[in-house]
């Protein structure tokens, strides 16, 4: 997206000022779902309405897409039970589109998604290369590129991480 308004060969180069915006606290979160449960004659404590914001990683689309999950499956009270089974239900809604993603990279892209997954810090290493079975260092950066181009990851801070959390939680709790 970021190459739409930045590239001098795309239709909206220079069109406005960019804002880069930070992600919506938990606090905030928390409050808005307890008070939306509270609208609708149902309740949800703070603690869970802040556990499904931290689910969902607070990206807005998934945190409503859980909430809303939540709150179809509550009678009255949400309870722990409730909103585990709302994300797990939330990953598997999302599992052919996680899976589409999956196929469409390489064994070494996964491997190297795996190394993300179970939080290497050090990707380069030869520890980490050999257990992932990543090839070479030189490899490491070439599949890390090109995973940024396909929006996969990102790095941010010299931390690599999953642009999609529920992506990250569908390779962690299905797929690996």
């Amino acid at each position: 997206m970021l190459e739409v308004f930045s590239s001098p060969s795309m239709p909206f180069y220079n069109f406005g000022a960019m804002m880069f915006l930070q992600k919506i606290t938990t606090e905030v979160w928390t409050e808005f779902i307890v008070k939306q449960f509270d609208n609708s004659g149902k309740s949800i404590s703070n603690e869970l309405a802040a556990q499904i914001a931290e689910y969902a990683d607070r990206h807005s689309y998934y945190v409503q897409q859980l909430a809303q999950l939540c709150w179809f499956n509550t009678k009255k009270t949400a309870n722990a039970e409730i909103v585990e089974d709302s994300f797990h239900t939330l990953i598997l809604q999302l599992s052919l589109l996680f899976q589409t993603i999956t196929d469409a990279l390489s064994t070494t892209q996964i491997n190297f998604l795996h190394a993300i997954v179970n939080e290497e810090e050090k990707l380069s290493s030869k520890d980490v290369i050999n257990k992932y079975k990543l090839g070479t260092s030189a490899n490491v950066t070439r599949m890390k590129n090109a995973l940024i181009g396909k929006e996969v990851i990102d790095q941010l801070d010299g931390n690599i991480y999953i642009l999609d959390s529920i992506y990250r939680a569908w390779l962690k709790m299905l797929y690996f």
